[in-house]
């Protein structure tokens, strides 16, 4: 049953028809005490208690005692009998706080035990009765479309400037406790150990075999050469030399590199190994490099650009997210739609899953009640504290003052017949 606008009304209307039968009751009870009061009074005046009018007098004084004792003690529970301050009258306001801790005590021993909760689950069987519920259309649907207006309040909720901010300051404060130095070697010595940072190296090699085997590269190393041999200038050999000379040089070490490309244990390879293990030791214990790191990390984490660019990726996946639940062929609804109806398919179909899925929710309802339980009876003796007197009384009148009615009228009728036998008793005994 799902709350609507309509339902504090329907409370409202109950109320209402549980007080009009209690005035109705009450007015019952009171009529029968005074027609006993008429009779009695008749009985006397009239029939001046002689033959069948004492018998009439003795069960009608008999009920009107009874009717007036009965009334005493229901209206001592509640208040003073008339507002007088008679002893141990008024006896629930005057107890309200002893009523109060004994009522949730009570509930939390006798109610609120979780092998007795436990063995409602399991007769109640919620994952099967889900499933069922979940096979009508009409209800999957419903679910997902609260599912929707619940993703919808939540992107609400975080669209908030505030948010937005508190989360930006969250990840630069979570960014600036990442150990740089400590994460980078552990992520360099796996790279390492894989041997994928060879794979840099002949990248580096070739790259640089490549760019060693161009015009530029030659032109430019036989400049470099012509200039270092002036002398050559003077019989004209200095550009032919030069271009010689860059030629042997490039070709020698083309060749040294391509040997390090085919050799594992090239001496080039190894020394790129032991520096890049070198790499790997100063990031994880060189004082020094990982002070330097931390400055750089706190650095781009003080930038305002950095701060700004993260605050606004937030706002522009809210955005995202909002604009695809206001399509009609709004991605997200479709998937909170898949996942109902699959989730529902599970649950039809897997008898395994249903009966771990009764078995986690029993274990957590009685976990949970287990935990609770305590703060649950305290919580409902601070609601009864908390109420006022009057209210106290009003709600408690509402739910059983018309059986205390009704025991009005028992007694009326009861005292009347209990005065009639010790009347009837006396007549035959003669007294």
């Amino acid at each position: 049953m799902h709350l609507t606008d309509s339902t504090p009304d329907l409370y409202a209307d109950r109320e209402a028809e549980k007080r009009q039968r209690l005035r109705r009751a009450r007015a019952g009870a009171t009529g029968l005490l005074l027609l006993m009061a008429s009779l009695a009074l008749l009985a006397l005046f009239v029939g001046h208690g002689r033959g069948a009018w004492g018998y009439l007098a003795a069960f009608a004084e008999a009920a009107v005692v009874g009717a007036l004792a009965d009334w005493f003690a229901i209206t001592a529970l509640f208040k003073h009998p008339m507002g007088v301050p008679i002893p141990h009258t008024a006896i629930v306001p005057q107890n309200k706080v002893r009523i109060a801790d004994s009522l949730g005590q009570f509930i939390e021993t006798h109610f609120l035990l979780p092998e007795v909760l436990a063995k409602r689950i399991d007769a109640f069987n919620p994952a099967r009765r889900l499933a069922v519920w979940l096979a009508r259309p009409a209800n999957a649907r419903q679910l997902t479309e609260q599912g929707t207006q619940l993703f919808r309040f939540v992107l609400d909720m975080l669209d908030d400037p505030k948010m937005s901010r508190l989360l930006r300051d969250l990840a630069v404060k979570r960014l600036g406790q990442i150990d740089l130095g400590s994460r980078g070697a552990a992520l360099l010595q796996i790279v390492r150990h894989s041997g994928q940072h060879q794979k840099v190296f002949d990248g580096v090699v070739e790259a640089a075999i490549s760019r060693l085997d161009t015009p530029n590269a030659h032109d430019y190393l036989a400049g470099v050469i012509a200039s270092e041999f002036n002398v050559l200038r003077w019989v004209a050999l200095d550009e032919a030399g030069g271009r010689y000379l860059a030629r042997k040089l490039i070709g020698a070490t083309s060749q040294a590199l391509e040997r390090s490309l085919a050799e594992p244990d090239h001496p080039l390879r190894q020394a790129f190994d032991r520096q890049f293990g070198d790499w790997i030791g100063a990031l994880g214990h060189d004082p020094e490099t990982r002070e330097q790191l931390a400055q750089w990390q706190r650095k781009l984490l003080d930038d305002a650009g950095l701060q700004s660019g993260l605050e606004q990726l937030w706002r522009d996946a809210v955005c995202w997210l909002r604009s695809d639940l206001e399509r009609d062929d709004s991605q997200i609804r479709a998937k909170v739609g898949a996942a109902v109806k699959q989730f529902g398919l599970r649950l039809r179909d897997d008898t395994a899953f249903v009966d771990w899925l009764n078995a986690r929710l029993r274990t957590f309802a009685a976990q949970s009640l287990a935990r609770y339980r305590g703060e649950i009876g305290v919580f409902i003796a601070d609601q009864l504290k908390g109420w006022d007197d009057k209210v106290l009384v009003d709600r408690l009148e509402l739910n059983v003052g018309i059986d205390l009615q009704f025991i009005r009228v028992n007694g009326t009728l009861v005292g009347g017949l209990i005065g009639l036998l010790i009347y009837t008793a006396r007549q035959l005994a003669g007294v």
